[in-house]
């Protein structure tokens, strides 16, 4: 094998590490079912951390939350809060974090694109001055990463100004309703729905048995866990996940692994097939995903060569017990 997956399940153990309880969350299934650690790897990524961890995350995010908004009101500013992020589709893999806090700047002027370096620039020296934060990273110049305390949480800080749709001025329904995140780094702007992608990624989770958030996990934790670093965000992962048929990822549970190959496939056909990766839409379908960003073809191909290794030794795993990816393989059900 490739992998040391004693290792990697270590890896695993740490990111649902319980701070109280001084223990890793893990499922029943972890604890029972006598698979090898390269099953166990696998599998464990897939489960979904318990909701209850979601308020102690958002209990965090709020103190954030609440000290961003005293500051920016005496500095004269009018701003919206929302939430996005993996915690809002349950696709994270981090017990605490994986929630990003957007801040939303109304009433700008004519130059919104210095209107938000100067909101970026106001938040940070905002975060920067509060002792309790571990640590804070704007290296990206696009959002402003903290890790909190008490547990350790990381939650992200996104600048951002509305960008209204044509459906939401109709219907004043806020799912259509869409942002502008800046990339000052790179001198970019990407528009698109949040609310609507967050929404229809739930939906389709159910329509699927659970297999698209399953499969998300999975490939967030081969990303945090590549030697070579992955630069793909959890919403293009689901993105292309969505863009998989509901068909083809709908399975039994017990039956999970089958998906691999499939999602090895979708990957490696956006890895070397130009086209379809520039027009890939957004589970809104009014965005494309990877428009402007050529750079991400090539992370795509790094996520597609970690699954296709880790499915070589789940597949050498299996055939020691005679079972292949078709098998029967209870684990998620449990």
């Amino acid at each position: 094998m490739d992998h040391d997956y004693s290792l990697l399940v270590e890896n695993l153990k740490g990111r649902r590490y319980d701070e109280a309880l001084r223990e890793p969350m893990l499922s029943d299934a972890f604890h029972q079912s006598g698979y090898s650690d390269c099953l166990l790897y696998v599998l464990e990524s897939m489960v979904e951390i318990d909701a209850s961890y979601a308020y102690k995350v958002y209990a965090n995010s709020r103190k954030i939350h609440e000290l961003i908004a005293k500051s920016l009101k005496k500095r004269g500013y009018d701003v919206d809060y929302r939430y996005q992020g993996a915690l809002k589709t349950f696709t994270n893999i981090l017990l605490y974090g994986d929630v990003e806090i957007i801040v939303i700047k109304k009433n700008l002027s004519d130059k919104p694109h210095q209107d938000m370096q100067t909101l970026a620039m106001d938040l940070h020296d905002t975060l920067r001055k509060d002792p309790t934060f571990k640590s804070i990273d704007y290296s990206d110049k696009t959002r402003i990463r903290i890790t909190a305390q008490k547990p350790t949480c990381e939650i992200d800080i996104l600048p951002s100004m509305w960008v209204n749709s044509a459906e939401y001025l109709k219907t004043k329904n806020e799912i259509y309703r869409g942002i502008a995140e800046f990339d000052f780094k790179n001198k970019k702007v990407k528009k698109y729905l949040p609310f609507l992608n967050i929404a229809r990624i739930n939906s389709r989770d159910q329509h699927t048995n659970g297999t698209l958030k399953a499969m998300s996990r999975l490939l967030k934790t081969l990303r945090a866990d590549s030697e070579d670093r992955i630069e793909l965000r959890d919403s293009e992962i689901n993105a292309i996940l969505y863009n998989m048929s509901q068909e083809e990822l709908t399975v039994p549970l017990n039956k999970i692994l089958t998906l691999l190959p499939k999602v090895e496939a979708m990957l490696d056909k956006l890895s070397k097939d130009t086209s379809y990766f520039s027009q890939m839409l957004s589970p809104s379908e009014k965005d494309r995903v990877f428009a402007g960003r050529p750079e991400k073809q090539k992370e795509i191909g790094k996520l597609k060569t970690s699954l296709s290794r880790l499915i070589t030794d789940v597949k050498n795993d299996l055939e020691i017990h005679n079972k292949s990816l078709t098998s029967e393989i209870p684990y998620l059900e449990n």
